[in-house]
């Protein structure tokens, strides 16, 4: 793999105290292809006096290219003269050479440009801090650093660390852990308003992640999506428990109420009322197969775009409920697509009929879906127009609050699923809850 050195430089820079400053030394050690220089003025004026950075490199390797950036600052004890230039020219290098590693010295220039460039060694993942101890293993205080007058060929000819039997003095700190608990928190943050896209892009980003917790957000990201064998896939099972324990219908409108909960807590109003009706039709085509010997789709006419009901099939199948739509519809139902209003009717139509399986049970699901069926109008206000939904225009037109709403649909789910759902209502939390431990 190439490697490419940034380094900025300061005073123990070429040789201090008969040593290695610490560019120098990181030359020595990793032979980079490329050194990118980076001066502040101060350094450019000694530079320019007696080119001592270049004429050490030059020495030291003399097939390595060496690239110079005079950023002209003269206060760099000052973190906001290089905030800009020096985060910039690190990431145009990191950018520029994705395939390569891209060595950051951070042991050179002030107090302030070393805590920049260790920030920024974990900021691209193709870079590697790489600090440099000082010859005693300690302050470097006591060895004064070379002056602007010194012969430069004399430093760099009474070098120790010429000698073959030199101490490698390079080390790579494992700053990545710092970069571990910034994007823990991120991630945690984005999990629990439900964007767990954005927490995945940002978890594969990250290494040090633990894998079970990049499982955990692939099968949140998934299921989010409702792409239910993708999440499965990712993650079937945690902590010895089903994550789908509900299949098939049932299973699909569990998933897709938990993403209307998600749109209400996360204040998507607009969002959660489009996806009210479509919840409700496919609830009510569930129910209908559960608890109705005679269901509306067997009456209709099957089109390509789904399932049409018209005058002509419903008068030769049941001439009853045609005369019960006429009196729905004005001046006379005639025909319309299969939705959740002639669902709704129909059901309606079956109170007391034979065609009902469990009387009381119909009774119930009847009475929670009148309870919702004023919701419809600000579902097809929020479909069909640019219309910002709000907390008080929703209660205004609905006459309950949103999770009022979305209570009703939970108890609407548990007459159609059964008790084996009630734990299933907080399956999101529960995973946030997870990924907590497992980024721990």
């Amino acid at each position: 793999m190439e490697r490419i050195l940034f380094s900025p430089l300061g005073d123990s820079d070429p040789v201090r105290n008969c040593y290695d400053g610490a560019c120098l030394h990181i030359v020595r050690h990793y032979q980079p292809t490329q050194v990118v220089l980076f001066y502040t003025a101060e350094m450019e004026r000694k530079e320019r006096r007696d080119h001592r950075y270049t004429r050490a490199l030059k020495r030291l390797a003399p097939q390595c290219e060496v690239r110079e950036i005079f950023s002209g600052i003269e206060n760099p004890q000052q973190f906001d003269a290089f905030q800009g230039v020096l985060p910039e020219a690190v990431g145009a290098l990191a950018d520029a050479h994705p395939a390569a590693q891209i060595l950051l010295n951070l042991s050179s220039g002030t107090p302030q440009m070393k805590t920049v460039m260790a920030l920024l060694s974990v900021d691209f993942p193709n870079c590697v801090g790489v600090q440099v101890d000082t010859p005693v293993r300690g302050s470097n205080r006591s060895a004064f650093a070379a002056q602007d007058d010194e012969d430069v060929k004399a430093l760099l000819e009474n070098n120790f660390d010429e000698e073959p039997d030199a101490v490698n003095r390079c080390h790579e700190p494992a700053l990545r852990v710092f970069r571990y608990y910034a994007e823990r928190s991120r991630i945690l943050s984005l999990a629990e308003t439900y964007e767990y896209p954005a927490a995945l892009r940002l978890a594969r980003g990250c290494p040090e992640l633990p894998r079970s917790a990049r499982q955990l957000l692939e099968h949140a990201a998934a299921r989010s999506a409702l792409q239910a064998e993708k999440a499965k896939k990712a993650l079937s099972r945690y902590d010895g428990k089903e994550l789908f324990p509900v299949e098939g219908a049932a299973g699909e409108l569990l998933e897709y109420f938990l993403l209307m909960q998600m749109d209400e807590r996360c204040g998507r109003l607009s969002n959660m009322m489009v996806r009210v009706i479509p919840f409700l039709y496919s609830y009510l085509l569930a129910y209908e197969r559960k608890n109705l010997k005679s269901q509306l789709r067997s009456l209709c006419e099957r089109k390509k775009q789904g399932y049409r009901l018209t005058r002509a099939s419903l008068a030769a199948a049941d001439a009853g409920f045609l005369a019960y739509l006429d009196q729905k519809f004005w001046p006379e139902y005639r025909e319309g697509d299969l939705s959740f209003l002639l669902l709704y009717y129909h059901g309606e139509y079956l109170k007391g009929k034979p065609a009902v399986r469990d009387a009381a049970l119909h009774a119930q699901v009847m009475a929670e879906v009148e309870q919702v069926a004023c919701a419809r109008e600000l579902r097809n206000s929020a479909a069909h127009e640019m219309v910002n939904v709000t907390r008080a225009s929703f209660v205004e037109a609905v006459g309950m609050e949103p999770a009022a709403l979305l209570n009703h649909f939970w108890q609407m789910l548990l007459l159609l699923c059964g008790p084996r759902i009630r734990n299933l209502r907080g399956i999101y939390d529960d995973l946030n809850r997870n990924l907590a431990r497992e980024l721990r």
